[in-house]
């Protein structure tokens, strides 16, 4: 009876030793893929460093001192950023833009790695160069241009009157526009073209004669109304999107062919067989959406998460296993993938790009994209201008004219 004892109670260690390991070996993997994939996050950031202050120049700015509702943001007088290294050009901001992004970053502790404060709001502007680095070669004094400021690490923003700014992030302004409706464009521009750049990858490797079927959430809003534009005209997909009975022309104008009322239809019921869908509404349709039949099965669907929370206020935003949850979402659904079940998961955070502005500019000069723009406020009203954003209710972008 001892001996089995002793058997039994060695059997049951040589389990828990191996359950261990297992557990293990999924900790060690779920580390991994998360450091890989934070590490580009972060570094598509922060390797554009900002500038240090220039305490002989003043100049106003719309900045905020603490985290709370949109009554925290103040116009300041703030020294100017310093210019230049041999890299780096200073921009007279004529306009800039805001998107979801600064009003989340704006109501929600945040790192001070991430956020540091106190911090300039917007990250979109447009603007005229002044100066530039002794390495810069593709900018010139006077040049009209646009671009997106990195993210995370800065204090600085874009709802200032002056930027410094990495040549390399920057592109000349489209010309067939108003130059301050090219601050409306860069986030979302290049939220749409880089999620879809795994998408188009394979699409090329697999063409298919017919034409490919997208659907962009929320068509009206800032990145659906660039995202349509897109997906129609540089893709030459078919598209559908959701949008309110009073906003479904102006997204059929836009290149929707299909749209879905979402106050009087649910969008799963309705679509079916969609090569991706792009999602900005994933809190309300990632799981309506990958549990029904809209994508085609078989790893031939893709459906894209552009990390994106709900417009008010909400525990997820500062939750950090919300936040790193698509991470591994995208991992799981590739095995499934790879193996011709379920669809892609695509979560490609947006970053910073030249390459990608100097393509959108040239769409828009060939008149095959627009900035849609809501409304604009004076830079004394960015707090107006969060309130209103806030709301959900802009269709396309809000501006904010910081100079003359």
């Amino acid at each position: 009876f001892w001996l089995k004892g002793c058997l039994k109670d060695t059997a049951a260690m040589g389990v828990l030793g191996s359950v261990v390991k297992i557990l293990l070996l999924h900790v060690v993997v779920v580390v991994g893929l998360l450091g890989y994939e934070l590490y580009f996050l972060v570094t598509g950031h922060s390797k554009y460093p900002g500038a240090a202050e220039d305490p002989e120049f003043k100049m106003n700015a719309a900045q905020f001192t603490e985290v709370g509702d949109a009554s925290v943001i103040k116009l300041r007088q703030i020294p100017r950023p310093a210019c230049c290294s041999d890299t780096q050009i200073l921009v007279k901001v004529l306009s800039a833009a805001i998107n979801p992004v600064d009003f989340k970053q704006r109501r929600n502790p945040n790192p001070e790695q991430m956020v540091p404060l106190p911090k300039v709001t917007g990250y979109d502007f447009a603007g005229t160069v002044e100066k530039i680095g002794t390495n810069v070669r593709s900018f010139r004094d006077g040049d009209a241009v646009y671009g997106m400021l990195p993210l995370m690490g800065q204090r600085w923003g874009a709802v200032q009157e002056y930027v410094v700014v990495d040549h390399s992030i920057v592109a000349h302004a489209p010309k067939s526009i108003p130059l301050r409706e090219a601050a409306a464009l860069p986030l979302v521009g290049l939220t749409v073209v880089q999620s879809f750049e795994p998408v188009v990858k394979v699409w090329r490797s697999n063409p298919i004669e017919q034409q490919r079927k997208v659907l962009i959430q929320a068509g009206a809003g800032g990145v659906g109304t660039f995202g349509i534009q897109y997906a129609a005209q540089i893709l030459n997909a078919s598209v559908a999107t959701t949008a309110s009975a009073k906003k479904s022309g102006i997204v059929k104008d836009l290149g929707a062919s299909v749209v879905v009322n979402y106050r009087e239809q649910k969008f799963e019921e309705v679509l079916t067989d969609y090569d991706a869908v792009l999602d900005v509404v994933t809190q309300e349709y990632e799981e309506r959406t990958l549990a029904s039949a809209v994508l085609k099965p078989g790893g031939k669907g893709h459906y894209i998460n552009v990390l994106s929370t709900d417009w008010k206020e909400n525990d997820r935003e500062s939750s950090v296993v919300f936040a790193l949850a698509p991470f591994l979402k995208k991992w799981v659904y590739w095995a499934l993938a790879l193996s011709g079940r379920g669809v892609h998961y695509h979560c490609n955070p947006v970053a910073p790009s030249g390459e990608g502005l100097r393509h959108i500019a040239d769409w828009v000069d060939a008149g095959l994209v627009k900035p849609i723009i809501d409304r604009s406020f004076e830079m004394s009203e960015t707090a107006k201008a969060h309130e209103y954003l806030e709301t959900g209710r802009a269709t396309g972008k809000v501006l904010i004219d910081v100079s003359q």
